[in-house]
């Protein structure tokens, strides 16, 4: 199987929202220049996620994001500096497939946060119509150390494929929610409300 089944997507999906952002910091409704994040790129075993002119240095620091190929698991990475201190590479959470590591960094990272950059008022939030749901439907969890051996942690895994999995660095039950939705309901339903954004064409996904 390709270690990154699902890139082409995921590209997909950060072109698009780029191009949401784009549009929105055109038009003075965006809190920072655009986009968040330049296109993604692989170095090895690990899927690069530059940093845009909206995610650059400042005064406060950077973050950096990385997805790296485990051999069994796929971490979403972090590293960059807060202030004074660097922040060394480290895993934040692991996915067992690639595309849910993808689906993940898209919809926490440049979805959600692009609806928290928009102004002049303010969108509801999109993941706290999961929180307090428990797990979405097919989903299971069980109590074991993460894949650096941590614990105590939990894993979430689907009841029919238990290859499909992900930890987190705190209890997150509403991921499961997020990585039930295919790529076209990912995009739509997180740019539900951004004026505009209906008018950005989506790509052909794989899973449709």
């Amino acid at each position: 199987m390709d270690e990154f089944a699902g890139l082409t997507d995921f590209l997909g999906a950060m072109t698009y929202w780029n191009a949401v952002q784009v549009m929105l910091a055109s038009d003075g409704r965006l809190t920072t220049k655009a986009p968040l994040y330049e296109r993604p790129y692989l170095d090895g075993e690990r899927l690069m996620i530059p940093r845009g002119p909206g995610s650059a240095e400042d005064s406060e620091g950077y973050t950096d994001y990385s997805i790296l190929d485990e051999h069994g698991s796929y971490s979403l990475r972090v590293s960059g500096r807060s202030r004074k201190d660097i922040r060394p590479d480290r895993p934040s959470c692991w996915f067992g497939h690639f595309d849910d590591a993808t689906k993940y960094f898209v919809g926490a990272n440049v979805a959600e946060i692009t609806r928290m950059l928009y102004k002049p008022s303010a969108i509801p939030v999109v993941n706290l119509q999961w929180l307090n749901r428990g797990l979405a439907p097919g989903w299971l969890q069980s109590s074991e150390p993460n894949p650096s051996g941590f614990e105590p942690a939990t894993r979430y895994f689907m009841a029919n494929d238990p290859g499909r999995f992900y930890f987190t660095d705190s209890t997150d039950t509403a991921a499961s929610f997020l990585l039930n939705l295919t790529w076209r309901e990912l995009n739509t339903t997180f740019s539900e409300g951004i004026p505009g954004a209906e008018d950005i064409p989506m790509p052909d996904f794989s899973d449709e």
